[in-house]
Order: structure tokens, then C-alpha cells, then sequence
């Protein structure tokens, strides 16, 4: 038997979604009105379905008084606040393209998302500006740059200011609709800086409708991902969906994880290795969890976690260039504690194929492709890029997977040159293009070294120039050199230090060896030496 598994039309799919995000927005404030849709940890900021709707209206008419469009491309650089989620449905309504851009982009990742993206208006929260502003030239016309929580300093345009005075009133765009093109969403692959995956407004709405019907409906979400990346963009969407409230923090916090969930009796999280081992908590018993959404949690640690929340935890697999794509029923409860990230999702069809094309059977191991309503339409600027992704209508995951007899998948490792760090890809490439710019490094490699809080960390491998030391190439200025250069996410934890890095047979780095350790390793939290034992790592 190969190692295919193809989808079959569900009542899901059979039912209508929304023409646009617009009209799911217009729908949830029909239906849901003074119910909470945004409530703020951090501030107390309480937003409705309908004042949503509203103010989505009253942006779309501001930024389109500045000159915003159809198909005007617009980058959103903001943390999770109110108004990222009130400007990406206001550009849905104009049928403008939002690029969403990670608030913890040094200058250099910001330049280059700009002019890849080819973005004509930025709008940026004002804890940003020192990024933008040491990018020399003019990536964004002046003018068209609209600040969030602006001080009315100098000549900024305040996000606030324009989106109070416009007013409330319906907007008239022409030619917007699901196939609409909606983001350049980018993610880190293995070929350096990231690449814009051109995503429509349909993508968006399936990946919500799909989302909310993944486990029992929940009341109340935890978002406290980065509205910069799918995770935390979709739990918005399940909220439009079902009427519920997400509960939003600007950042995540393991130690504050579990008051928050106390203290707004949430009833839907996402969860890790790190919050699985959490102390137990009193207030815990008093939740009504709906479910729990795992990815690659270790298996031992399933069913406790099942156990001490008194719920579903359910595994979730997706991609940004496919959405939701594999996920685990509820009623699975035999696969507990299997490591199986499950079957395919509703619009998806899931194959395992080996290298010359054609599926593996049952049991052997090859790489995941993937098919299926609004996945990815391509990368952006990049049309080699996408012919390589692509096999006809297939999406090349460039994740290894195996299918057992009763269809559920397993994820066994990637082709990809890529570390995933607390859910963030980082492009190995990318690092190591950065730490060859040091003085005396000869030679670079960076690989994924297991993590328990974060899943993985980063390490950077170097071979030094001759005559150069690590005393005098030291671990403190190779990080401080990454840091300035690089995302904070993306700085390498581990430095290691090696004469000489292992070869395969046609003398390129055998990197899976790098992973264990073979040379004087650095960490720069603890910041303390060590040499690994091989089968340890780091």
C-alpha cells in the first residue's frame, strides 16, 4: 500500500465560508454584537465583534483617504495590539496586500522585507522607528508612513489620529473577494532570508473556518503569539467563527502562563514542553478547558498533560504556505501519547514521496506533499523559488514524514536547512551568512540543537582563520556581532569551537554530526564551557 492519504469532502467543506474576510468580520458583528472579541492582558482593553467591525471600517476609509488601494501593498510592523487587528481587516476591505513584519527585526531583515515586498505605506508602532530609521534610503516614502501610538512628534502621521476622524461608513471596493490576494506572509526556508508566501483572502478563511472545528469550541483563546504569524492570526479567525474572545498578551510568558489562564478562565491554549512541566497550580481545577493544540510535544509528557488539564490535547501540523494541513481528531484518544501530528485536514490532500516522485508505502519515510483549496499561490519576486516548491499541484513541504497502516502521520526530520525555535523558522543559511562577516571566522555552520523550553536553539559552528583563537575570536563578540545583525529570536545560544567540520563523501558538512557536539561548546545564557559528550548534545 503507498503511502497516500487524499481528503473526503466532510460537512465542512460542504458548507459556504464567507465571500471575503470583510464579510466574515460584518457577519460576526451581525451575529455577535456587544459580545467581547479582544480582551487585553497586558492593558484591559476591551474590544466587541461589532465595534470591531466599526473600526475596521473607519481605518480602511483613513488609510484610503491616504491612498491606499487596491492591491496596495502595506507593511504592518505592530505587537498584538488592538490596532493590528483593525488594520489587517481594514486592508482586507480595500482588498490592499498586508505584509506582516516581526517586531524584532534589526534594520537589516526590515530593509529587506521592505523592498522584497515591494511595500509602498508602512504602518509601525513607534517602539519600532529605531529600525526603520537607521535603514539608510528611502525604502518607504516618508509620507507614508503612518506610526501607532505616535508622540505628535516632528511630522509622523499618528495610525490613531487619521483612523478617529475618518468616519464610520460602509466601504465601496471593487473586485474583493475571497481569491483576492490578501498577504506576503514570510517564513525562513532554507535559502537565506525569507521568502513572501502570496496568500489570499481565502486562505485566511479556511484556515479559520478549519481551525475552529479542530476540537470543541472554545469561549475564551489564549493569543499569545506574535499576530505577525499564522498561530496567532488564526486564533483571531476562530474567534470571528464562533463568537468567542481572544485573550491576547503581547508576549508569552511561561512563568505567567498558568494566572493567566486562571485569572481569565481561558479555555484554549496552545502548549509545550516547557508549560507541560509547569509545578501544578490551584487554580487549575477550576478550568473548563475546551481543548488543548500541541506541536511535536514530547510523547511522555501527552498524556499528563491530558490528565492535569482534564481535556483534549490534540496535535496540530501546518505550514505558512499550507495552513492547517494534518491535525488530530478528539475522539482519537487511543493515539495519546503517539507522537502522530494525525491525519490530513478538511481542503487537504497529504502524499509521502520519495526522491524520485513517486509515494513510498506505508511505514517508509519520505518527504511530505501536500494539495488543496487556497494553499499558498507562490513566493513573491521569486518564481524560481515556487517552481522548486512546486510539483504540479502538489506543495513541496520539504518535511520527512511517515504514514502507518491506519493513515496517521508521523514527522520524522526535514530536508530543510531550518531550526524552529519556539515556533519561529529561522533560516540556518542566514545565520551563517551573518557570522561569516566576523574577523578571523574562516568557516560557519549552524544547526538545531534539541530544547526543552523552546523545542530547539540555535548553535553556531566555526572553523576559525589560522592564526586566529577563540580568545581572540571570542563567544561574547561573535554573539554581540549576530545580535546586531540579526532578530533576537535568531541569535545563536550555542558557540562551538572545531578545527575542522565533518564531511559527507562529496565534501559538504555533515551537519547532523554538528549536532551532538564534538568541540568546546558555549552558552551564552549560563555562559559556561562545556564538551558535549557526543550522544548528548548540547
Amino acid at each position: 500500500m503507498t503511502s497516500t492519504s487524499t481528503t473526503q469532502l466532510t460537512p465542512l467543506q460542504l458548507s459556504p465560508t464567507p465571500a471575503s474576510l470583510a464579510e466574515l468580520v460584518d457577519q460576526a458583528a451581525q451575529k455577535y454584537g456587544d459580545a467581547p472579541l479582544w480582551i487585553s492582558i497586558d492593558d484591559g482593553t476591551r474590544i466587541s465583534h461589532a465595534e470591531l467591525a466599526a473600526l475596521t471600517r473607519k481605518c480602511a476609509n483613513a488609510l484610503r483617504a491616504r491612498g491606499v488601494g487596491h492591491g496596495t501593498h502595506v507593511a504592518v510592523m505592530l505587537p498584538s495590539v488592538p490596532a493590528y487587528a483593525i488594520t489587517w481587516f481594514a486592508l482586507a476591505r480595500l482588498g490592499a496586500v498586508m505584509i506582516p513584519v516581526n517586531t524584532q527585526y534589526k534594520p537589516t531583515d526590515l530593509e529587506y522585507v521592505l523592498r522584497d515586498s515591494d511595500a509602498r505605506f508602512l504602518v509601525i508602532d513607534e517602539s519600532c522607528i529605531t529600525s526603520f530609521a537607521a535603514i539608510e534610503g528611502e525604502v518607504v516614502p516618508k509620507a507614508n508612513v503612518i506610526v501607532h501610538v505616535s508622540t505628535g512628534r516632528g511630522e509622523s502621521v499618528s495610525w490613531q489620529g487619521i483612523v478617529d476622524k475618518a468616519p464610520d461608513t460602509p466601504v465601496e471596493a471593487a473586485d474583493v473577494h475571497a481569491t483576492t490576494l490578501m498577504s506576503i506572509q514570510y517564513t525562513s526556508g532554507s535559502t537565506g532570508f525569507p521568502k513572501g508566501c502570496m496568500l489570499t483572502q481565502d486562505y485566511w478563511l479556511v484556515l479559520g473556518v478549519v481551525r475552529a472545528h479542530q476540537g470543541p469550541p472554545p469561549k475564551r483563546l489564549l493569543v499569545d503569539k506574535p499576530l505577525s504569524y499564522m498561530g496567532g492570526m488564526w486564533r483571531l479567525l476562530v474567534c470571528l467563527y464562533l463568537g468567542s474572545a481572544a485573550v491576547v498578551a503581547r508576549r508569552f510568558s511561561l512563568s505567567a502562563l498558568q494566572d493567566r489562564l486562571v485569572e481569565f478562565d481561558i479555555d484554549y491554549f496552545g502548549a509545550t514542553d516547557g508549560v507541560a512541566k509547569l509545578p501544578d497550580h490551584a487554580g487549575i481545577a477550576k478550568l473548563r478547558m475546551a481543548w488543548i493544540s500541541i506541536a511535536g510535544l514530547s510523547k511522555g509528557l501527552h498524556e499528563p498533560l491530558e490528565r492535569k488539564f482534564r481535556a483534549p490535547v490534540r496535535e496540530l501540523y501546518g505550514l505558512t504556505e499550507t495552513g492547517s494541513t494534518l491535525y488530530m481528531p478528539t475522539e482519537a484518544t487511543h493515539m495519546i501519547g503517539s507522537g502522530s501530528c494525525g491525519v490530513p485536514a478538511p481542503f487537504r490532500a497529504c502524499r509521502v514521496v520519495g526522491p524520485d516522485g513517486t509515494d513510498v508505502q506505508r511505514g517508509e519515510v519520505g518527504e511530505l506533499w501536500v494539495s488543496g483549496r487556497a494553499i499558498l499561490e507562490g513566493y513573491y519576486n521569486k518564481p524560481e523559488a515556487t517552481r522548486e516548491a512546486f510539483s504540479g499541484e502538489w506543495f513541496r513541504t520539504g518535511d520527512l514524514f511517515r504514514q502507518d497502516e491506519n493513515g496517521y502521520f508521523y514527522i520524522q526530520g526535514r530536508i530543510k536547512d531550518s531550526i524552529r525555535r519556539s515556533g519561529e523558522n529561522i533560516s540556518a543559511r542566514e545565520i551563517e551568512t551573518v557570522a561569516s562577516g566576523i574577523e578571523g571566522v574562516f568557516e560557519t555552520a549552524a544547526v538545531a540543537v534539541p530544547d526543552e523550553l523552546r523545542g530547539e536553539e540555535v548553535k553556531l559552528c566555526l572553523v576559525l582563520q589560522p592564526g586566529y583563537s577563540r580568545e581572540q575570536v571570542t563567544p561574547e563578540a561573535v554573539a554581540r556581532y549576530c545580535a546586531e545583525r540579526l532578530a533576537a529570536f535568531k541569535v545563536p545560544r550555542y558557540i562551538e569551537y572545531l578545527p575542522d567540520f565533518p564531511r559527507t563523501s562529496s565534501n559538504k558538512i555533515a551537519k547532523q554530526e554538528l549536532v551532538k557536539g564534538r568541540g568546546d561548546v558555549f552558552d551564552r545564557v549560563s555562559k559556561v564551557w562545556s564538551h558535549p559528550h557526543p550522544e548528548k548534545g548540547c
